[in-house]
């Protein structure tokens, strides 16, 4: 029942059930691996089948180059047309090891453009005169006098708000947990107090997107109203009209949903979740908050503005964001050390690789000898094989950053983009990585004597 090619022909056995049954284990360990890490089943859905889709394609375009490149060996040298031979006879190994390699330069190489660009890509679509220090815990008999004391530095600074920690207890009479997913911003919003302000006017950067500012006269009820952040609201599963009861400091306080805001957060201004209307948290202890602009060169008047104000805290945005990049350097660093331990495990596979064909590698080298080959031409020979399959690697790493970072930028981080033609060294790194690994996993090839081989044979 066996066909005959089958049997002159070992590469056209079918894949054994126990290699499915392998596959199939690594993906379910994968993917269980990743919800764990999520704890979203429709994410981790969507980046294993975005992940195998694109798996896909990238697979088959490159097995549509390889078939391309068939038809250029009729007038190439003999060192392409033996390299490219080699990479033609098992198209399949081929894509897979350049998709690998590809996948393990492109992870490397996202983490090299977000750490030197993101902070400062998001630091320069920022205002020049956007606020650079935050203070707090402003008492309100020295309100007045910090406003003054500002202004003679000459700060640019926001309205000063009111603040009063309070926690959300109730919504609609239900008490808030059983109303609010785990995970979610609202589960977060929950498990501690808010800092909740009163404004008459509606602050720089949010926006209404549901129902209206204050109303001129008040509600018939006598409960007053509350503008709450939009995306809180979602995770709260709040709508307008809803009722709030709110623990500040022991006492007890409702508000009606009055409107939804969105707000933008990142613009240095203080933002708040909740803000409710004038002469709703009337008799309770409250602190301010406000944001300023100073030039630099005055961190003195900083100084001298923290010992006139002793229980005031002043944050300076330019030594945080510092810090941040401190952070953030030491967490990539980690990465960095943990992609080159994946670098290591994409050579053993390469080398795993090389062992399956070396027996063909190093008939077919002997032959080549015998012929008259030159060590030198099988030397460039493996060079270009290798070569070539680094570079595609490269290439497939490069387009991947530059599609993965347009759609952070775009969608996630809401930033400017612009290409990278840098990221093109990837497949100069990829060919000089993969093409020193393949020569010196078939030194064998190379060093073995053709007469002892054609003997064997």
């Amino acid at each position: 029942r066996v066909p005959p090619l089958r049997v002159l022909r070992r590469d056209l056995l079918p894949v054994p059930p126990s290699s499915w049954l392998v596959y199939g284990a690594a993906l379910f360990a994968l993917g269980l691996i990743m919800w764990r890490l999520s704890l979203d089943l429709l994410l981790t859905f969507a980046l294993l089948g975005g992940g195998l889709i694109a798996a896909l394609l990238l697979g088959g375009l490159l097995l549509l180059g390889l078939r391309s490149l068939r038809r250029l060996l009729a007038g190439a040298p003999l060192t392409w047309r033996l390299g490219l031979g080699q990479l033609l006879r098992h198209p399949l190994a081929a894509a897979g090891q350049a998709l690998a390699f590809g996948l393990i330069l492109l992870a490397m190489g996202l983490v090299a453009l977000l750490r030197a660009e993101l902070l400062d890509t998001w630091q320069a679509q920022l205002p020049k005169d956007a606020p650079n220090h935050f203070a707090l815990n402003i008492l309100p008999d020295e309100r007045d006098a910090f406003i003054q004391r500002l202004r003679e530095v000459n700060a640019t600074s926001a309205p000063l708000y009111p603040v009063i920690p309070g926690r959300l207890t109730h919504i609609n009479d239900e008490p808030v947990r059983q109303l609010v997913s785990k995970e979610s911003t609202g589960e977060r919003a929950v498990q501690r107090d808010l800092s909740l302000t009163w404004a008459a006017e509606l602050p720089q950067g949010n926006a209404l997107t549901s129902g209206d500012w204050w109303q001129p006269t008040p509600a018939s009820d006598g409960i007053p109203g509350v503008s709450v952040e939009a995306e809180l609201a979602a995770s709260l599963h709040l709508k307008l009209g809803d009722l709030l009861n709110f623990d500040i400091g022991g006492q007890q306080r409702q508000a009606r949903v009055s409107s939804l805001r969105s707000v933008h957060w990142d613009s240095f201004q203080p933002n708040f979740y909740m803000i409710f209307q004038p002469g709703t948290l009337q008799g309770l202890p409250t602190t301010y908050l406000t944001s300023f602009y100073l030039a630099a060169g005055h961190d003195q008047e900083v100084v001298a503005l923290s010992r006139a104000f002793p229980a005031a805290t002043i944050l300076q945005v330019d030594a945080l964001l510092e810090q941040l990049r401190s952070i953030l350097a030491q967490v990539t660093l980690a990465v960095e050390y943990v992609l080159l331990f994946v670098l290591a495990a994409g050579l053993a596979v390469l080398f795993a690789g090389l062992q399956a064909t070396l027996d063909e590698r190093i008939h077919q080298g002997a032959l080549l000898r015998a012929l008259g080959a030159p060590r030198p031409l099988l030397v460039r020979t493996r060079r270009i094989e290798f070569g070539l399959l680094g570079a595609a690697s490269g290439v497939l790493a490069a387009l991947g950053c530059e599609l993965i970072s347009w759609a952070l930028y775009r969608y996630a981080f809401d930033l400017p983009w612009s290409p990278h033609p840098w990221l093109l060294a990837l497949s100069l790194v990829g060919a000089l990585l993969v093409a020193g690994a393949g020569v010196f996993g078939t030194r064998r090839a190379l060093n073995a004597s053709p007469l002892a081989v054609l003997r064997d044979t």
